[in-house]
């Protein structure tokens, strides 16, 4: 293997310390592909996901450019978003490890259950089209290696394509040509046929991402679907990919009165009537005064929210109800604060 030469990652640095270019330890250590050292550092509490100050480039990105996969899986194990794009030009680590030519670790990217091949750069190119983006005509080894990554990228696509057809509720549910009444008839079909009902699916960048068909269901207010899938053993528990939100937290964002009604008689909704979000830390609650869905929050009062939790903002259900002018969602919370 050539040498490669090895920047100082000095053990004592702070963590978050910064050099000129704007990285830390742990961006040096990942970009070198020294194994050990990204260990040392995230053992001793390195944020796999902080950005360079320069580039806005995180950790992984430097690994992919170095294409050291061990580095990436401890990187990943620790926390570090497969997805994130810089806020620069909007790079993945997907793409820079197709625009570096990393083989190894572009098999292993794609591979990940939660790879995103559709996402677009701020100059509007995906990681595919980076494939041979800049090399020369003559370059008869960059060639080989690019012949190598569109096959690594066909091959991808035929298991997204698989994962797609193996589920079949999904796919039903999301049938722009089936009117609500053929989503329940062959959703009801499927599941007596033994169809999964706690499936996510992939991430395309469609809308769907990471969603199970009740996460569907409720979001579009068919709540018939949602007996259904409940009654099948659907999971109100699991979260999508987009803002990790539940179940409940669609259905009250969306006033889906009659979907909560149902969501509260099966298992797992007293565990998740108080979720909050991670994104802003809102709860069912927060997400039906947020935009004025009176009987949705009166649901979710009846069946026991709490209302003094706090989003990220330091608001109440009661102050964001305040806020938007929602008089007849305040009076319904501050009945419940005097009983």
């Amino acid at each position: 293997m050539p040498q490669i030469e090895r920047e100082g990652v000095d053990p004592t640095d702070h963590l978050a310390s910064k050099d000129e270019h704007g990285r830390t330890a742990l961006h040096r250590a990942a970009g070198i592909g020294d194994v050990e050292a990204v260990h040392d550092l995230l053992t001793r509490g390195a944020d796999p996901c902080i950005l360079d100050s320069r580039m806005g480039a995180a950790p992984l990105h430097h690994a992919a450019q170095g294409g050291s996969v061990e580095v990436a899986q401890l990187l990943i194990e620790h926390g570090a978003f497969i997805n994130l794009q810089a806020p620069t030009h909007g790079i993945t680590p997907l793409m820079t490890a197709v625009w570096h030519r990393k083989i190894a670790f572009v098999t292993f990217l794609l591979e990940q259950p939660t790879i995103n091949v559709q996402i677009r750069s701020n100059f509007g190119m995906t990681a595919a089209d980076l494939i041979g983006f800049g090399a020369k005509d003559d370059d008869s080894f960059a060639a080989q290696q690019n012949n190598e990554l569109e096959k690594l990228f066909a091959e991808h696509q035929q298991r997204q394509t698989q994962r797609y057809q193996e589920q079949s509720l999904f796919s039903t549910l999301v049938n722009p040509d089936l009117s609500v009444e053929q989503k329940i008839e062959q959703s009801r079909v499927l599941l007596d046929a033994g169809a999964a009902v706690n499936t996510a699916s992939p991430l395309t960048s469609s809308g769907n991402d990471g969603h199970t068909p009740l996460l569907v269901a409720t979001r579009d207010g068919l709540v018939d679907a949602v007996e259904l899938f409940l009654e099948a053993g659907a999971d109100q528990t699991l979260a999508d990919h987009y803002m990790r939100a539940i179940p409940a937290h669609k259905a009250a964002y969306m006033g889906h009165t009659e979907v909560l009604q149902v969501l509260s008689r099966f298992p797992g909704f007293s565990t998740v009537l108080n979720q909050q979000g991670p994104f802003n830390g809102y709860t069912p609650l927060h997400d039906a005064v947020w935009h004025g869905h009176t009987e949705a929050a009166q649901v979710l009062l009846e069946a026991g929210a709490q209302i003094d939790l706090v989003g990220y903002d330091g608001k109440t259900p009661l102050a964001l109800a305040i806020e938007y002018h929602y008089e007849d969602i305040a009076d319904l919370i501050r009945k419940k604060q005097h009983n």
